[in-house]
């Protein structure tokens, strides 16, 4: 077996992950293609494309300043540019690698976003390679580039984007999945299953005598059924990324509604208080998104304050018959103690910190139960 097998192997399995960093990132209507216009491409309705050309190696930088992989990458775009494959000034052209390495002269065309820039990179590449010679394995397409047709290249330059990942191109999926807020633990089993899913269909494709596209809407279609199963696996906990403001906290503490009225009754300190709004926050922005994003219904979140609510009550009853030397006050508070760390689940899945406690709150608030023995006659 061929020593380069498994480099070859990588090179082109690495399709399928940048497939899908395309289709992530892109708009409805765009197509994405797998070896139609080089590697990868994206065409948009806008008529922006974006040419992608992927450079592995299972051992360093595949695109130092001398190898074949980056100068025939870049006679390559030359050429269609030439032919009118490409328009040069509504196409990026991406090159992509799985490992960094010292900067160079890939790393120099990326950084020229001018005219000018691009010109002065032009120069400081033919100082660098003044002593290349014709037998070197890169010359032709050096000398396609930079003493045939320099203004064809120039246009590319100037368009010209180096993305570095990492390993098989996985990492770079997984970044963009984590944007859409799927969770943690579901991440890499959804990457997996899409990763299997988009291999099978172009390969049916091209076993068929068909391009290898793929559109935005039939990824869209096969994502929104796998986003939407990792999400229903583990309730996210979007608090973590949009928390309450202090403001919002603070205009609670203002105008004193109903749960803040009931946990001051039973003379809770001021940070006790503050948890307190803290928590109802908290809950009520998982709730609205939870509802709203369909990971729950309102019968799941019924059913829930249900269970809630017949903890307190037995947990009420059990507080005032062993715990009759306490005033209703400690009672109250012994009673919220109890209530905020009750254990429950929503549908079948744990809740994130502080639903149980924002949600009793909200039962406070509303008001479907009370922490001093009197809240009914006290908070009206």
């Amino acid at each position: 077996m061929s020593e380069n097998a498994p480099g070859q192997l990588l090179g082109f399995a690495l399709q399928f992950p940048r497939a899908l960093c395309h289709l992530l990132r892109g708009e409805p209507g765009c197509i994405v293609c797998l070896e139609v216009h080089g590697d990868v491409s994206t065409k948009n309705l806008d008529g922006l494309t974006i040419a992608e050309e992927d450079k592995s190696s299972i051992v360093s930088n595949p695109v130092t300043d001398k190898s074949t992989d980056l100068w025939k990458t870049f006679s390559n775009w030359v050429n269609s540019v030439k032919t009118g494959e490409f328009d040069a000034e509504k196409t990026k052209f991406l090159l992509y690698r799985n490992k960094g390495g010292r900067k160079g002269i890939a790393e120099d065309f990326a950084a020229a976003t001018t005219s000018g820039e691009v010109a002065a990179a032009i120069l400081r590449t033919k100082e660098k390679l003044s002593d290349l010679e014709e037998s070197h394995p890169i010359w032709e397409y050096y000398k396609n580039c930079i003493l045939d047709n320099e203004s064809s290249f120039a246009k590319v330059a100037l368009n010209f984007e180096l993305e570095t990942g990492e390993g098989a191109g996985f990492t770079d999926v997984e970044i963009e999945v984590v944007r859409k807020h799927v969770p943690a633990s579901q991440i890499k089993i959804l990457v997996a299953s899409l990763n299997g899913w988009i291999s099978r269909l172009v390969m049916e494709r091209i076993a068929a005598r068909k391009d290898g596209t793929v559109t935005w809407a039939e990824f869209d279609d096969e994502f929104r059924s796998h986003f939407l199963r990792a999400r229903r696996m583990e309730l996210i906990d979007f608090a973590l990324t949009n928390p309450p403001t202090t403001s919002d906290i603070f205009n609670h503490l203002h105008l004193r509604p109903r749960f803040v009225r009931q946990v001051e009754l039973i003379n809770c300190t001021d940070d006790e208080i503050i948890c307190a709004v803290t928590e109802y926050l908290k809950a009520q922005i998982n709730r609205n998104r939870w509802i709203e994003d369909e990971l729950i219904n309102e019968e799941v979140a019924a059913d829930f304050e249900e269970k809630l609510l017949k903890f307190w009550r037995h947990t009420r009853k059990k507080i005032s018959m062993t715990n009759k030397e306490l005033t209703n006050e400690e009672r109250g508070q012994l009673l919220l103690s109890e209530c905020s760390v009750r254990q429950e689940t929503i549908g079948l899945e744990s809740p994130p910190t502080d639903t149980i406690a924002g949600t009793y709150h909200a039962l406070a608030n509303s008001p479907k139960l009370g922490w001093h023995s009197d809240w009914e006659v006290k908070i009206k």
